[in-house]
């Protein structure tokens, strides 16, 4: 007849091997949370740099556009107006109005160009982000769950000997002679 402080100890054990699976599950799906919150972050802030990156290249360049579009007129209402101007200075003039314009164009594609760098650098920096965020996700063990229970169930069983022992309760003691099988004919 099994002990009820066996039974007990055996129903404890299961428990335990399927709170261990739940508590794992758990983690595991807690873990893939994580995981996709860190993820939908950095598309969002990639997202969010691309935006600023494409507004701020377009509004430089729409700068660029005016500042063309005003060397132009003025390049014309100079050459329009060059009666008075001639030779060396007329030819000086002309030049300035390129050269500012040339200037002006070179700052603002040089401040597109750092955009872009700084771009770059944000898209390694988000990415490292992410990589803080992100949580490696464990499998779910579930040997080392079943192993514990069982050495659970293995102390509870041995601590249940241990005190028949104490108290005289299992007073049969095996002999090497109770396993010889004499109808047999074999000794061991």
């Amino acid at each position: 007849m099994c002990n009820p402080q066996l039974a007990i100890a055996g129903a404890s054990a299961v428990l335990q091997f399927q709170v261990a699976n739940a508590q794992q599950k758990a983690i595991r799906e807690q873990e893939k949370r994580q995981n996709e919150i860190a993820m939908r972050n950095r598309e969002l802030a990639i997202t969010s740099k691309t935006r600023k990156l494409i507004q701020t290249t377009k509004s430089r360049l729409e700068k660029i556009g005016q500042a063309e579009k005003i060397s132009r007129r003025k390049r014309a209402t100079f050459k329009v107006n060059r009666e008075n101007i001639t030779g060396n200075t007329y030819d000086f003039l002309l030049a300035n109005y390129y050269e500012t314009e040339a200037g002006y164009r070179n700052r603002v594609l040089g401040n597109i160009e750092s955009s872009k760098f700084q771009y770059l650098r944000d898209l390694k920096a988000i990415d490292l982000r992410y990589e803080g965020q992100s949580t490696y996700i464990t499998p779910v063990d579930r040997k080392m769950n079943f192993l514990n229970s069982a050495i659970g169930f293995g102390k509870s069983y041995y601590d249940y000997k241990a005190k028949q022992n104490a108290n005289d309760v299992n007073n049969e003691r095996l002999t090497y002679d109770d396993f010889n099988d004499s109808d047999s004919g074999f000794r061991y």
